[in-house]
């Protein structure tokens, strides 16, 4: 499998993970998320690293230490840093991880809860890996359970079993109110919303949870319908738009696309009317509306050209620090 989104590639001390499905030839979108320090908190081969926490403190890392690999990409809309695969020394695949800790019979902690997640999911699909601090051996005690769905019909079984997992309510919940706290304090730093608009959120999605406890993530990962260079990007401006959801079927997955209808401009340009979906790279864009909702959304608003057709396309990206989407009015279900 090419190294896409749930992969992570260790260069020399700094272990890096790969973002997004898009990736140049012989390169990888990748942001630093571990980095060797004397007082870092994770420790792996007698050696610590320290855990980079923001979007924005990664960016800065790896522009200070890796200058010369960001780019101005045009054919995916902004600065990103893009790193030649023979500059790092390891791959971290998945699925591999996942195999070692199922063929495995001492596991405790974070790992043997990985590996029962693993052996229950899998019973619907085989493409399910572990991303995350335990792919790389720098997971705690604490640390969450990261798993990894490749391919859409697979994603879209894991997805349904798990919501009649969390329905049957023996070791599989969602967050409540209690124990939403410290998830809130990591995602209100970058998204702003209210205590209530964020608890909301989570008491309706499975992808993050709780497994016997302990807290998990699950990433619906979907190949890419068009090759790198399909397609050239240009950011305009920011805008909040209100907008009806008329197509959520891949809302589920990362990156999650809404289609939207939009209804009034609160903020931006007025060509904001004419924005037909909502795109995000980050899972915590994912399952926030179904279709029928009106939704609430801040972002930076992308023009989308398809380069063998010159099909163009106005999409609300949403990725930045302070970027936000929310439901404010739910459509009845039954």
């Amino acid at each position: 499998m090419e190294i896409i989104e749930g992969f992570y590639m260790r260069a020399r001390d700094v272990i890096f993970y790969a973002k997004g499905v898009e990736h140049p030839p012989g390169k990888v979108v990748a942001l630093p998320k571990y980095v060797l320090s004397s007082d870092g908190e994770r420790v792996a081969g007698g050696r610590r690293f320290r855990k980079l926490l923001t979007l924005k403190e990664q960016m800065t890392y790896v522009t200070t230490h890796y200058g010369e690999y960001v780019v101005e990409d045009k054919y995916i809309g902004s600065l990103v840093p893009e790193i030649p695969l023979s500059t790092f020394d390891e791959i971290y695949d998945p699925i591999e991880r996942a195999e070692d800790l199922l063929s495995r019979e001492d596991l405790r902690g974070a790992e043997k809860e990985a590996a029962d997640m693993l052996r229950d999911l899998r019973s619907v699909s085989r493409a399910i890996g572990v991303s995350g601090s335990i792919l790389v051996g720098l997971h705690t005690a604490e640390s969450d359970v990261d798993l990894i769905v490749y391919g859409e019909e697979d994603g879209r079984r894991v997805y349904e079993l798990l919501r009649k997992r969390i329905e049957e309510g023996e070791e599989y919940r969602r967050y409540s109110e209690r124990d939403a706290t410290s998830l809130y304090s990591r995602r209100s730093e970058e998204t702003p919303l209210s205590w209530e608009e964020f608890t909301k959120q989570e008491r309706v999605r499975v992808l993050e949870g709780f497994y016997r406890g302990r807290e998990y993530s699950i990433r619906l990962v979907k190949p890419p319908e068009e090759p790198y260079g399909s397609k050239i990007i240009r950011k305009l401006e920011r805008a909040t738009l209100i907008m009806e959801v008329v197509d959520d079927r891949e809302s589920i997955f990362t990156p999650c696309r809404y289609g939207v209808r939009v209804l009034e401009v609160l903020g931006g340009p007025e060509y904001g009317v004419n924005v037909g979906a909502v795109y995000s790279l980050r899972e915590r864009f994912t399952e926030v509306a179904r279709t029928g909702d009106v939704i609430e959304a801040k972002g930076q608003i992308e023009l989308w050209n398809r380069v063998k057709t010159g099909r163009e396309e106005l999409v609300l990206y949403l990725g930045r620090e302070g970027d936000y989407m929310k439901v404010v009015e739910e459509m009845e279900r039954d």
